[in-house]
């Protein structure tokens, strides 16, 4: 299997994992769920920087990826929803 397969095969599966996720979360979480997927991205572009060797990319990237994180547990609080029941949706 060559390299070009592999990227395809990934991309396919994470295409796949992401749809299955977010379309159980209802409507009033969505928000929630859009502030911990930025927090995701932040947390990559952290590793990144790790494997990169750049202190700037994993600086932002913990920076953005810490206050999604931080941002997500405030909304669940006050919504009175665990956060794992939200990002679960309808299987917590």
């Amino acid at each position: 299997m060559c390299i070009r397969d592999s990227l395809i095969c990934m991309t396919l599966l994470a295409v796949i994992l992401g749809w299955h996720l977010i379309m159980a979360i209802g409507g009033g979480d969505m928000p929630v769920v859009i502030s911990m997927l930025n927090s995701y991205s932040g947390w990559a572009c952290s590793a990144s920087g790790f494997l990169l060797h750049n202190y700037l990319l994993i600086i932002s990237g913990a920076l953005v990826g810490s206050s999604g994180a931080i941002l997500s547990y405030i909304m669940c609080k006050e919504m009175r929803r665990s956060f794992v029941s939200v990002i679960l949706g309808g299987y917590g």
